[in-house]
């Protein structure tokens, strides 16, 4: 049995290229986690942090086993953990036995306080971080579209929608399979991954994201880490990807990241020229179909932003998100809740520049 006083473990901050070096130890973590947490899986963050850059891995461990794992980002100050284009949730990997200790452990041995961002409400982590930090505040909490499968999908469309909904739905997917051959492509283990990662890179780009010079392809060391991390999450049995197809070309491609009981869904992106026929509202009712169909999964997050126009409409279960400070002993009181404090003010005042921006340009976030 391992040790379970903090002191007996060690805390580092690692750099990408010592990072990579902890592949298959952290591997090994993900698998027997506190948390699943997916949405930081190695295979996607060691590409990120390989190619793109910006953060550092913090890790605890004891002698040779890795305890804890995750990405943060250094700010003036307090640490934060690493928000990319690519990852949806602050969750670190943690170890399921000593959970309370590797936490403390961490949290002891920083100079400055550490935000975690968009965990979720309720679940082992949260419980951890409440009991463990000396210091603690929430400081932002929302609500965004998940799915808790229960039951078959056909019962789920049953009591989601009622009788118009389904007609609706039914009717513009059978004016879009008039416009040609029609097809949802499902990513099978043993299956080169490239070509749906390509077709969502396509589309993505040729939309209003791509117009925005947001979209993957747009930067180059992103786009790299995304078609290395697709492939790793693929080897990994983690990835799964869909893809509507008309006449052979992809006019709808959507991919999510498992993880034990859990989901995350990832991008999503459609050809504009097919709007009318709601191509992402059909990309995404045939990966819940095939959510569904696996049943260890309890619940998939969205990943989406609050009251997102058209998920919200589809899944309607919800899973609550915080944003939570902690910081040790030795960190002030007032010191702390100072660094709260101007934190709550910087994302209030984002928050209406941000809505004021898409009032003026017209766009809706999304």
């Amino acid at each position: 049995m391992l040790a379970g006083r903090w002191q007996d473990f060690k805390v580092l901050s690692l750099s990408a290229d010592a990072a990579h070096s902890l592949a298959a130890d952290w591997n090994h973590l993900s698998a027997s986690a506190i948390q699943s947490a997916g949405c930081n899986a190695p295979e996607l963050i060691l590409p990120l942090l390989k190619h793109v850059g910006g953060a550092n891995l913090q890790t605890v461990s004891h002698g040779p086993d890795l305890l804890m794992a995750f990405p943060t980002s250094s700010k003036r100050l307090f640490l934060k953990t690493w928000e990319t284009p690519l990852t949806s949730c602050g969750l670190p990997h943690l170890n399921s036995e000593l959970g309370a200790s590797v936490m403390l452990a961490f949290i002891n041995a920083q100079a400055k306080p550490v935000l975690f961002d968009a965990i979720p409400s309720q679940g082992a982590l949260i419980e951890t971080l409440k009991k463990q930090a000396a210091n603690f505040q929430i400081v932002q909490i929302w609500r965004r579209a998940a799915l808790k499968p229960t039951g078959s999908f056909d019962d789920w469309l049953q009591t989601n929608f009622d009788q118009k909904r389904r007609k609706e739905f039914k009717r513009v997917r059978n004016r879009l399979s008039e416009q040609g051959d029609m097809t949802t492509d499902i990513l099978h283990q043993g299956q080169d991954a490239r070509k749906f990662v390509d077709d969502l890179l396509a589309l993505e780009a040729k939309g209003w994201k791509g117009g925005r010079g947001t979209a993957i392809a747009a930067n180059p060391k992103l786009k790299l880490a995304f078609v290395e991390a697709c492939a790793n999450l693929h080897r990994a049995k983690k990835l799964r990807f869909w893809s509507l197809n008309l006449n052979g070309k992809a006019i709808a491609s959507l991919y999510a990241i498992v993880e034990g009981d859990q989901a995350w869904l990832g991008k999503i992106a459609y050809d504009e020229a097919f709007a009318k026929y709601s191509p992402g509202v059909q990309i995404i009712l045939d990966s819940t179909e095939a959510l569904f169909s696996e049943t260890q999964i309890k619940q998939i997050d969205s990943s989406a932003i609050p009251n997102h126009p058209m998920i919200d409409r589809i899944w309607r279960d919800r899973v609550e998100m915080v944003n939570v400070f902690v910081a040790p002993s030795s960190i002030s009181k007032l010191k702390f809740h100072t660094i709260v404090k101007l934190e709550q003010q910087r994302i209030h005042w984002r928050g209406l520049a941000r809505d004021l921006y898409y009032k003026l340009k017209g766009q809706h976030r999304s």
